[in-house]
């Protein structure tokens, strides 16, 4: 287990943007399954899909930062 953890800190070290965008997307996600299960009468389809479109943004984004920190757009960049 402590070698998992030097890893992970290490990649947290190396770039931390993505190491975030991971930890919010799984918060996130978290979040949602709770919503999903325990309040679903609360909260309207329509604000609930919008949560799940911010989700699928801040999924995007964790994908693209995942080799580096850097958004590679294009060959050009």
């Amino acid at each position: 287990m402590p070698i998992f953890l030097d890893e992970l800190m290490h990649r947290a070290r190396r770039c931390p943007v993505a190491c975030a965008l991971k930890i919010i997307l799984l918060l996130l996600f978290i979040s949602a399954l709770v919503i999903a299960l325990f309040f679903k009468d609360a909260m309207s389809i329509y604000a609930y899909v919008g949560f799940m479109a911010i989700i699928g943004y801040v999924a995007i984004l964790a994908i693209a930062t995942n080799g580096n920190c850097r958004l590679k757009l294009s060959e050009d960049d």
